[in-house]
């Protein structure tokens, strides 16, 4: 049970790091392309995305491409551990899921400089320390 928590919770607290806000247009003189126009790589990799990208609004895609070069520049080593943290994630149970989104969504709500605070508590704890703050709620709800 605490060890899917653990992975997602870690690719979490990964990812909070990398976050940024949601913008509802893209940047003034930004041209967002159409599925035709991206490379042949980019079209295998966005696969999922092609019937419906020329239909998504320009933020939308605009924010595809971006986590697509941040996800492109990442090293295999790392890749599959989000890979890892994702399936962890999907094989909890919806109760477990809830409490992982609530513990997400308190770390959101933190000022950046307590954020960075708690990544550098959580990479210096041991895996055992790490259950032990999960089980108490994680970083965000309950103190280390």
């Amino acid at each position: 049970m605490q060890r899917p928590i653990l992975s997602a919770t870690m690719a979490l607290l990964l990812a909070l790091g990398s976050a940024r806000a949601l913008a509802t247009e893209p940047p003034p003189g930004v041209r967002v392309p159409a599925w035709r126009e991206l490379g042949a790589q980019q079209q295998q990799d966005l696969a999922p995305f092609a019937e419906r990208w020329d239909r998504m609004p320009a933020w939308r895609r605009v924010q595809i491409l971006e986590r697509y070069q941040h996800w492109s520049r990442l090293p295999p080593e790392r890749q599959a551990q989000v890979r890892a943290g994702e399936r962890n994630f999907r094989q909890m149970s919806p109760a477990q899921r809830e409490r992982m989104r609530s513990a997400f969504r308190a770390l959101r709500a933190l000022p950046p400089g307590e954020q960075q605070r708690l990544r550098v508590i959580w990479r210096d704890m041991s895996p055992q320390q790490r259950r032990d703050w999960l089980g108490r709620g994680g970083p965000g709800v309950a103190q280390p």
